[in-house]
């Protein structure tokens, strides 16, 4: 994507964003910008409408439909990409929603990888250790198996890593011997 496209994504995106939170919508419309971006992740919505070949007639029929299932505002934002023939840039713009959205609301998901499944207690302490750590709110806890970090856990959240794994530590102990 060029530079000129990727700034009119994040313009439309932002706009978006605004709007959720100037009328405190943010859960809904970040709900049914997941729901849009699954749609387009189980079909080949977004080759349909950045295609030469299609009618614009039929892509504005889909995005029609798409917005029947659609909340005030989202179906407003749906027109406007319409009304600006912006419908091959959709599922960008809603990427870029979905991103600005984690940025608004301070909320990131957060990967910890374990030699063994976790239970719900040492979840819920990871969570707070997150939150106090890096003062973030949780988005969703994505648990990984990883059987070579032998014990311990790694925490990943928006870029930032807690290694407190065997396998770290025994790296750490060889460096420290040669």
């Amino acid at each position: 994507m060029d530079k000129k496209t990727q700034a009119l994504v994040e313009q439309y995106a932002k706009s978006l964003v605004e709007i959720a939170i100037e009328k405190d919508s943010l859960a809904e419309l970040q709900s049914e910008t997941e729901a849009l971006l699954s749609v387009f992740e189980e079909t080949n919505l977004a080759d349909f409408l950045s295609s030469l070949v299609v009618s614009r007639d039929e892509k504005v029929k889909l995005v029609r439909l798409l917005q029947e299932s659609s909340s005030v505002y989202m179906n407003n934002f749906l027109e406007v990409i319409l009304q600006n023939e912006r419908e091959a840039f959709l599922k960008a713009i809603l990427e870029g929603v979905q991103k600005d959205f984690v940025i608004a609301t301070n909320q990131h998901d957060i990967v910890v990888t374990t030699a063994v499944a976790l239970t719900d207690e040492q979840k819920e302490r990871i969570l707070a250790l997150v939150a106090e750590k890096f003062g973030v709110k949780a988005g969703k806890l994505v648990e990984n198996i990883d059987e070579s970090i032998l014990g311990g856990f790694v925490i990943n959240v928006n870029n930032k890593v807690i290694d407190t794994s065997i396998r770290r530590q025994l790296q750490e102990f060889k460096m420290n011997l040669k």
